[in-house]
């Protein structure tokens, strides 16, 4: 039996990446909150500018400028995902680990340091920038480095990982907020001191054997690439020698008939006048970008990104008022009790049948959240609840228990299906020979629609109201529900090479 010990190293160190992407979820809510980085309700000292110096400072800002502050992380991390599309096959899995890890740590004390509200910003930049980097590799290089037996439950724990850093978000949010009116750049600092444990960690990690292997096939001279594949099998396998050359064989063989197929493809391509070359060969096949692509969009357009990012005040619309921080940590607990759930269990049951379970989750808990904030009411006189601030919206309280407990079946619902397995189902879908730059395009789809929900979120809820966000989200998720039942396969027992000649026929 194989020792997974090595394994779980380099898993654990390359996650941190998600962690960090999750930790920044997890305190969104919580910086941009008044008291915090906002100027409280109360507060009667100067206000902040985008230019003036000095700590202490709160600002009042717009809607739009709370939104841009939200998705800033995104926005960075779409960037370095371009870089990615063209780069990722030059860099290497573990090179870019790094350079994730090393932006996490600049990103995190530019933000947590600045004097000035425009440093702040380009702090979250950089760690978005970051953020772009891991949530490419991370699942790229643990299902390289996996067996096909465990690689299931692996990727997926990278989405429990994420989740355990919004958790952690949620709680070291609520406890620095506690602190003081800067509680919020100690909030930011800690993921700093995160990413250094990340750097230090995937310096002792070999690089992943099927890019290796990919490397010498292309390669005049094949044999340093082999010799370190066969290396890093050895320490990925504990140590089993025997195995480790059994499975360098079969990669070697497996990769040769990817590279024949794709040059015939390129044949077939150039014989009517296209030209397919370099990191532009991910659209040769279209079948594995459309599900990736289309997987990865249905994940953020049915609202969670919402209902993460404004958590603490969705919770006060329900009427939970000082509370709602607290709730929030719930909340991120009880996602990230689902997301084990689906670690444990997605080489079991397969990607299909746990997508369609969450999916189904998250569509009759939306229509019990939309049923429960149409309830709301405002308890300033004279005001219609679209006049109404948050902080002054409440429920009766028998139906903001619900529209809670509606909130948790959502999130679980989510974690169950759409949090881990759409990660893990583009990291399997697509060929070798393109994977790294197919994957940035499906990563870029990603953080793209995860942007326009996070910007938009904000003016929805002023237009339509919380109860008309959470019906747009119900509308989405049946969409969602007839994406899969049609259009994805079941990658679950099969190695990455069966993947692939399967999305291939």
């Amino acid at each position: 039996m194989t020792n997974h010990m090595n394994l779980m190293f380099a898993f654990t160190f390359i996650a941190i990446g998600g962690l960090l992407f999750g930790y920044m979820i997890g305190i969104n809510s919580n910086v941009l909150t008044k008291g915090q980085l906002l100027c409280a309700d109360d507060y009667v000292g100067a206000v902040g500018t985008w230019t003036s110096w000095g700590y202490g400072q709160c600002w009042s800002l717009s809607t739009v400028t709370i939104g841009l502050l939200s998705s800033i992380g995104l926005i960075g991390a779409m960037f370095s995902t371009l870089i990615c599309f063209r780069y990722s096959d030059d860099i290497g899995r573990k090179l870019e680990a790094q350079i994730g890890a090393l932006l996490y740590i600049v990103g995190s004390f530019v933000a947590a340091l600045s004097p000035m509200l425009w440093g702040v910003v380009l702090g979250l930049f950089v760690y978005g920038l970051a953020i772009g980097f891991a949530m490419h590799v991370a699942p790229l290089y643990i299902a390289e480095i996996s067996p096909a037996d465990v690689r299931g439950a692996l990727v997926s724990a990278k989405e429990a990982i994420i989740v355990f850093g919004m958790f952690l978000g949620f709680f070291t949010g609520w406890v620095f907020s506690l602190l003081s009116s800067d509680g919020w750049r100690l909030m930011i600092l800690v993921g700093g001191f995160l990413a250094a444990a990340m750097f230090c960690g995937v310096a002792y990690v070999p690089q992943s054997p099927r890019y290796l292997v990919l490397l010498a096939a292309r390669s005049g001279n094949a044999a340093s690439e082999e010799e370190e594949a066969l290396a890093a099998l050895t320490f990925f396998r504990g140590g089993a020698s025997d195995e480790a050359k059994e499975e360098l064989r079969g990669l070697r063989s497996d990769v040769q008939v990817s590279l024949r197929s794709d040059r015939e493809i390129d044949g077939l391509l150039q014989k009517h006048g296209a030209q397919e070359t370099g990191a532009f060969a991910a659209f040769a096949n279209p079948r594995p970008l459309i599900v990736g692509c289309g997987i990865v969009t249905l994940q953020q357009i049915t609202g969670q990104p919402s209902v993460l990012y404004y958590a603490t005040n969705v919770f006060k619309s329900a009427g939970f008022g000082d509370s709602s921080s607290q709730e929030s940590v719930l909340l991120g607990l009880v996602k990230l009790v689902a997301t084990l759930f689906t670690v444990w269990r997605v080489d079991h049951y397969g990607r299909r049948p746990l997508l369609l379970i969450g999916i189904s989750m998250m569509t009759v808990a939306l229509a019990v959240c939309a049923a429960g904030f149409s309830t709301s009411y405002c308890t300033t006189p004279g005001l219609s609840t679209a006049e109404c601030s948050t902080g002054d919206l409440e429920m009766p309280r028998a139906w903001a228990i619900v529209t809670v407990a509606g909130l948790m079946v959502y999130v679980s619902g989510y974690q169950v299906g759409f949090g881990p397995i759409a990660w893990l189902l583009i990291s399997e879908i697509f060929p070798l020979s393109v994977r790294g730059s197919a994957l940035s395009v499906a990563a870029m789809t990603n953080f793209g629609f995860n942007v326009a929900v996070t910007f938009s979120t904000a003016s929805l809820m002023e237009s339509f109201g919380t109860t008309g966000l959470f019906s747009i989200f119900l509308c989405l998720s049946l969409v969602s529900l007839v994406f899969v039942l049609h259009l994805v396969p079941e990658t679950k027992g099969k190695t990455l090479e069966e993947i692939e000649a399967m999305m291939k026929a």
